[in-house]
């Protein structure tokens, strides 16, 4: 059986791997104050964090069109017996389900699975899919594997503001000030179960928030010397590579991959935010 993988740009994969393992990658659709992006066509990821700067509204992110996907899905059935999609969250946007309901029209040479994550955690989660394709294992085994990295990985998320929040009517205004305030920052987390995200932890300073995160690694007592971790940053690179500078000194895992974070993560993590999964 030959297997192609494919996902959509909230993967957050460099272009370059999406090159190296041939992933099929859907494009999402951002609106900003009425305006329609394509996600990696029309806006870069660091020309939506500066029109997210300026926007009167909170942005809004679309999946990809169905039939786009089901497009997709048509040409790479071309050259392969079986399309397995690897998709974000379903509890943060509905591109499984769609997936799911394409099945009426592929049949059992479609599959969909659901990474319960989102950015990077959608992206390793497609990188593991490719490694075990390669492997020339079965479908049903991949998933099996993919079911099992999946619930290893633990993914926190710093955030260093709320303002997203507030426009999302998630925070109150009230909530916001005071947390800017006193410096707060929030630690939110990836519910493995749910796939939805929950606060965590509020701490003030980002030094002793970053901690945390690095605490909580140390504290999963497993090597990391064979493992990944994937990191995306919110248009803030240096406050990224000083966060990898701690991880190395005091885990020094196999891998370190790191890229922007997109807009379907971006949109409510906001400006300065980092996505870590590990």
């Amino acid at each position: 059986m030959r297997i192609k993988i494919i996902t959509d740009s909230s993967c957050d994969l460099p272009k370059h791997l999406v090159e190296q393992y041939d992933i099929g990658v859907a494009p999402l659709h951002v609106f900003i104050d009425g305006k329609d992006y394509t996600d990696g066509k029309d806006i870069t990821h660091k020309e939506f964090y500066e029109k997210c700067s300026t926007a009167e509204t909170l942005p809004k992110t679309s999946q990809p069109a169905p039939g786009d996907v089901l497009h997709m899905i048509q040409e790479s059935l071309k050259e392969y017996t079986h399309v397995l999609s690897i998709n974000l969250s379903s509890a943060l946007s509905g591109t499984y389900q769609t997936v799911n309901m394409l099945k009426e029209t592929i049949g059992e040479a479609l599959t969909a699975f659901d990474t319960k994550n989102g950015s990077l955690g959608v992206g390793m989660q497609v990188l593991k899919a490719c490694e075990l394709v390669k492997e020339g294992l079965s479908k049903s085994e991949i998933i099996k594997r993919l079911t099992e990295y999946r619930e290893s990985m633990d993914t926190l998320v710093y955030l260093e503001t709320l303002e997203n929040a507030v426009k999302g009517g998630r925070v109150s205004k009230f909530s916001y000030i005071a947390a800017s305030m006193l410096n707060v920052k929030a630690i939110v987390y990836v519910d493995k179960e749910e796939g939805s995200v929950k606060v965590r932890e509020k701490i003030r300073g980002e030094k002793k928030a970053l901690r945390y995160i690095i605490d909580a690694i140390k504290n999963k007592n497993i090597d990391f010397s064979d493992r990944v971790i994937g990191i995306t940053h919110a248009d803030c690179l240096e406050r990224a590579n000083e966060f990898i500078e701690m991880l190395k000194a005091e885990v020094n895992p196999k891998e370190i991959l790191l890229h922007s974070m997109g807009p379907v993560i971006g949109t409510y993590a906001a400006r300065g935010a980092i996505y870590v999964c590990f």
